[in-house]
């Protein structure tokens, strides 16, 4: 029987914790396709501007790059959320124990982290805006580690999609579908 929780244990702590907060995705990592990525970062377009842009998302995933990152970004890179209309764009940084990220519209900023060490139950990003509001962040993580998918909540009910990682994004300035992006409301 002790053995059976001790599988349990090491399956838990090796694969993660399977239990999250109710509302949260969370997860270890997972495959993420193109579609997945071009959905989050058209979602705050009109019905005419969503198809130009999501192919675009599409061929950017589709073109060969290089697989290098740029020096001294293996553990950050770009962040972008879409909520209310409008990309909010930033960066990100992590390490083992503790992630954060800041993201701006250029009216609005919001950031989040988590940080294990100092107390953090899990990996779900408390987040806060500039405006008052505050929230929480869920990322999955695509199986290269380095790029993802996500969602932010805020609690007045606002939500937003999370894309990160150099591999849709490219780099955070300029970025990739600035074009299409519309203004805050």
């Amino acid at each position: 029987m002790s053995r059976v929780f001790v599988a349990i244990g090491l399956a838990a702590s090796l694969c993660g914790c399977g239990l999250f907060t109710t509302g949260h995705i969370g997860g270890v990592a997972t495959r993420v396709t193109p579609d997945d990525y071009a959905e989050r970062l058209c979602a705050n377009l009109d019905l005419e501007s969503y198809p130009a842009c999501y192919s675009r998302v599409i061929d950017y995933l589709d073109e060969p790059r290089a697989s290098e990152l740029p020096p001294g970004h293996s553990t950050s890179g770009p962040f972008a959320v879409v909520m209310e209309g409008s990309t909010y764009m930033g960066h990100y940084s992590s390490s083992p124990f503790a992630a954060s990220f800041q993201v701006s519209n250029g009216a609005n900023s919001c950031s989040g982290s988590y940080n294990v060490l100092a107390g953090s139950a899990d990996a779900i990003f408390d987040v806060s805006c500039d405006d008052g509001r505050r929230g929480w962040a869920d990322i999955i993580r695509e199986q290269d580690g380095r790029n993802g998918i996500g969602q932010l909540a805020l609690e007045d009910g606002t939500r937003g999609d999370i894309v990160f990682g150099y591999k849709p994004l490219g780099r955070a300035t300029p970025y990739a579908y600035a074009g299409e992006a519309r203004q805050p409301r």
